[in-house]
């Protein structure tokens, strides 16, 4: 499939202000990183956590929109941002970081907004700083202004065909550094040693950032979760747990494989088991109009039958991805309350069940992660490197392999 990028930004641009009508919004000003690529397709110059270093303003008043960018950046977005005019990339003002700035640091925002056509209404924004929230409400005294995230959230939660595509691309780049990984995850390596060739691979594919502080962690590391590459070297009998991701084109894919550096004891293998069982289950049951609550409760199925109904990670047993490297809708694990969901075609979910057994000889963490679409009948799974063989033995009918073109609905 070719992509269309610059369809792609109208359909976006569309959906955003159907959006905005359906959640009551006349202006937004979005200073999160995702909320800007996905508006104006705005790269960010800084990495994501970073807040309030850019932003976009859109009214439904004006189709033109407005986008501020570091100063020293702006000249060169003038020239890279084809599809915005000129006169509309504009110096980010950074008084708008500063408690002392006042409403007036944020004073060509409200220039901008005006240009647009709003100066009185309700207006949305989705983070900020204490300043520069107090700064942008005494902006705008006679306007409404309102957290805009639950519009946001709606807008970006169902992908275009384009975006699924730019998905599968990002997906195949992550496969090819988690064979890379999973090759140089020998005895002796250190684990910021297999960090760095996954690194490689990303950067010399195009990779705009990574997708977090990524993980690999290796025997003792995994259980409890070392959240990051330490200098630990890998020893025989290991498990080794790879968390890795990246953004390409806009787009985040990730996926995490654990694996085994050696032959599995029967503790390791049992644990990769019910991850194995609980992560199938969940992408099995993937399909339109299956609901949170429903995801919850096949991989509570699987898990009520082990010993480990304590041991599963008390986060999240998969979130939604795409601009944004971890965006809503976000799944609880069994038995806890899950914000409503109802899946529909062209979401796109992590599933990513985990769960962490300390005391196991050469680890006891195991995860499992990969980016599965919700198709018009079912699902397809993103992410395609197979599973550890070793580990996998002896579970009934799953051969040697993962995830496969034949799960594909």
């Amino acid at each position: 499939m070719t992509i269309d990028i610059e369809l792609l930004r109208r359909k976006r641009t569309q959906r955003l202000r159907e959006g905005m009508e359906r959640f009551g919004f006349d202006a937004l000003v979005v200073f999160e990183y995702a909320n800007g690529r996905y508006a104006i397709d705005l790269r960010p110059l800084y990495a994501p956590n970073f807040l309030v270093r850019q932003a976009v303003v859109v009214t439904l008043q004006s189709p033109e929109v407005i986008v501020f960018v570091h100063q020293d950046d702006t000249p060169h977005r003038r020239q890279l941002m084809e599809w915005v005019p000129d006169a509309n990339v504009r110096a980010f003002p950074t008084g708008v970081m500063l408690e002392g700035g006042g409403a007036q640091a944020l004073a060509p925002i409200g220039d901008a907004l005006a240009e647009l056509g709003f100066t009185k209404g309700r207006l949305g924004t989705d983070i900020g700083t204490p300043a520069s929230l107090q700064n942008l409400l005494a902006l705008v005294p006679d306007s409404e202004v309102a957290d805009a995230n639950a519009c946001l959230n709606w807008v970006r939660s169902v992908k275009f065909p384009e975006e699924v595509q730019l998905l599968r691309e990002a997906s195949s780049i992550v496969d090819e550094a988690m064979a890379v990984a999973v090759a140089t995850a020998q005895p002796g390596v250190l684990e910021c040693e297999i960090l760095a060739e996954v690194m490689r691979t990303f950067y010399r594919r195009g990779a705009e950032v990574p997708q977090c502080n990524l993980i690999v962690c290796t025997g003792d590391n995994t259980a409890p979760m070392q959240r990051y590459a330490g200098e630990r070297a890998v020893r025989d009998g290991d498990l080794v747990f790879m968390d890795i991701g990246a953004c390409f084109s806009g787009v985040f894919s990730e996926a995490t494989r654990t694996i085994v550096c050696g032959e599995p004891n029967a503790r390791q293998r049992d644990i990769f088991r019910v991850v194995y069982e609980m992560h199938e289950a969940i992408i099995g049951a993937i399909a339109p109009g299956v609901t949170g609550e429903d995801l919850q409760r096949v991989a509570g199925d699987v898990l009520s039958t082990s010993p480990y109904e304590d041991k599963l990670q008390k986060m999240i047993i998969a979130h939604g991805i795409g601009v944004g490297y971890a965006e809503p809708p976000f799944i609880s694990p069994p038995g806890r309350p899950t914000p409503p969901l109802v899946l529909e075609e062209g979401m796109i979910l992590a599933v990513v069940p985990t769960i962490v057994v300390e005391g196991v000889p050469g680890g006891g963490g195991v995860r499992l992660e990969d980016l599965v679409a919700v198709t018009a009948s079912g699902y397809e799974v993103l992410t395609q490197y197979p599973y550890d063989s070793a580990l996998l033995r002896d579970i009934a009918g799953t051969g040697v392999l993962g995830p496969d073109t034949q799960r594909k609905a």
